[in-house]
This record gives structure tokens, sequence and C-alpha cells, in this order.
């Protein structure tokens, strides 16, 4: 059998469409996706339902790739339909509610979940990448509170300080702009290359503007002064009014419940019917939270999950006070 040209090589990758978060996770997840296609198509979403309009959108792909996207009910469905149009979708993800769905996604879906490592590093062996970007895993590891194999080989080779560092470089740059997806992009392809994101111009200088604005600073100094200890557990609660965390939001949070000697941090943006939640654990999870917020959404509606270190949902206002109820019996 031959092979293909240069230029239908190119074609089939113009095919491949990945959707994935804007977080680090995500970033880190697109710089593998272009170093495996270097000309497909990424698009970074808030959320599984922003993916699933997308993705019921999108007729021309051959090739999906979903990563780091939890399933939720609408997106696992739409994923289904898309063998209407002879389009296969691989999810590749860290979030124990995804495993749920395996085999019921359809014949031209499929499915790779492995929890305690982050998103990013589930890629980068699904894709099959060599050395050359494992230390981009292992930033990704980092940031998620994941130990995987990544970690623990670059750390062995270039000492924690350095993972830690060139993980705050990467999280503090994107938060710069959030909505900035050109960065993301810019971003993902030097690192694709294998290059520290301290070897990225863009981000090294995104970097040195937040540090210059020393929006860290005042993001944790201003939820010090809103945040409420409840049983080993740092709430912050938001009503209709939300002030500015200056990009930093849970990663504030954590910052200040750490301080706090907190087990959990806990984010509640409330509205009048329908509030959402984001949960950290603080150091090693001794709450499976993602498991917590699944279970929640399965008996009270809506939709939640995670990871043990990390989870969110959504969840109908009128059963806030039960859930946060069930957070601080966790916690206790």
């Amino acid at each position: 059998m031959g092979h293909a040209s240069g230029a239908d090589a190119a074609g089939e990758e113009r095919g491949v469409h990945l959707l994935t978060r804007g977080n680090v996770d995500g970033i880190v997840s697109s710089a593998f996706f272009l170093a495996r296609f270097p000309q497909g198509r990424v698009t970074y979403v808030a959320s599984p339902s922003l993916a699933t309009e997308i993705l019921r959108r999108d007729i021309a792909a051959r090739m999906f790739y979903l990563v780091d996207l939890g399933l939720t009910p609408r997106l696992a469905r739409t994923i289904r339909q898309k063998g209407k149009t002879r389009q296969r979708v691989l999810c590749i993800d860290h979030h124990q509610q995804t495993a749920r769905y395996g085999g019921h996604l359809g014949p031209d879906a499929d499915m790779v979940v492995r929890e305690g490592m982050s998103a990013a590093s589930v890629a980068h062996d699904v894709w099959g990448l060599d050395e050359r970007t494992a230390h981009l895993a292992a930033v990704a590891d980092h940031v998620e509170y994941c130990d995987s194999e990544h970690l623990r080989r670059t750390v062995e080779r270039v000492g924690l300080a350095r993972v830690e560092l060139e993980a705050r470089i990467l999280d503090f740059a994107w938060r710069c702009q959030l909505d900035d997806d050109r960065f993301r992009l810019l971003a993902a392809r030097g690192m694709g290359q294998g290059l520290w994101p301290s070897e990225i111009d863009e981000v090294r200088r995104r970097y040195q503007r937040v540090l210059g604005e020393n929006r860290w600073a005042r993001a944790t100094d201003r939820v010090r002064g809103m945040v409420d200890v409840r049983d080993g557990v740092a709430v912050l609660h938001f009503g209709k009014r939300k002030p500015s965390l200056f990009g930093f939001g849970t990663r504030a949070l954590t910052a200040v419940a750490m301080e706090r000697g907190c087990k959990l941090a806990l984010m509640v943006n409330q509205r009048s019917r329908m509030s959402s939640v984001a949960m950290r654990a603080i150091g090693p999870a001794a709450v499976n939270l993602g498991q917590l917020a699944e279970e929640f959404t399965e008996e009270f509606g809506v939709v939640g999950g995670g990871h043990p270190s990390s989870a969110g949902a959504r969840i109908l206002t009128r059963d806030l006070g039960v859930f946060l109820d069930r957070v601080s019996c966790a916690a206790a």
C-alpha cells in the first residue's frame, strides 16, 4: 500500500477536530493534538454544554477528539447521533463520570478514561507522543493535582521547582485575557514543538504582565475578605453581583483555603433558579469530590461530576442548602 502524499495527509488532518477546555489541561492537550495533527482544527470550550452545541453543528469533520470534557447525558446523546453523518468521536478524559458511558456512545464512538492523571497526560499516551513533550504532560498533572508517571519522571530529571514554575507561568499567562483563544493556539503550537511555557515569548510576556499588575495578590486579598469557613470548608458564595477575581477564581480560593487549614474549597455562583458550584480538595483528596457531585446530581437532578480532587455541578438553587450540608459532612 502506498503512502499518502503531504497534500493528502494535510487534507486528512483538516478533517480532524479537537474540542477541549481553555485551561492549562486543555491548552497542553491541544499542544499534543497539534503535535500529532498539525493541520487539525482546535476549539476551546468552557463547558460540556458548549461542546454539545459545536459538535451538533459541525457536519464537516470526519473525526472528533473530545478531551477533558466530562460527559453529560446531552453530550452523550449528541455523540451517538454523529454516527448518522458517519463522523467518528473519541473521548479522552480523566473524569470518572465519563466512564459511566462506556459502550453507550454508539458504534462510531469510543473512549479512553484514566483517572489519577491529567487529561493531557492521557492524550499524550493515546496519540503515541514521545519523551520530547512528556515534560508538558507533567505541567498539566501538577496543575490538576494528579500524580502520573510523566510527572514523576520529569521531576526526577529537572526537579519539582522547575515543574512548579512552568505550571505557574502557563496558568498565570492564560488568565491574562480569559477569552483569547488566539493566545491559547499560539502557546499550544509552541509547546507542541517541545518548548517549555517559559521558552515561548508571548507566554512569558503575559506572565510578566500578570505579575506586574499584581493580579494574584489582589485576587487572594479579595478572597480573604469574602471567604466563610464552615466545618473545614472554605466557602466563597456569590449572588447576582460577582466581583472580579482577576481571572483566578477557584485557584485564588484554593490558596486561601490552604492558608486557613481547610480540607475543601467551595465556590458557589447562585442565581434565582439555578446555581453552579466548584469544589477543590486541599492536599490529598480525603473525599472523592467527583463522586460526591455525581451522586448528588443523580439524586436531585441537573448535572455534575469531576475527579477525586476537583469537581463541579449545576444544581437547582432550592437544593443548595442540602448540597452545602453534604459537603460539610463529607469534609468532617
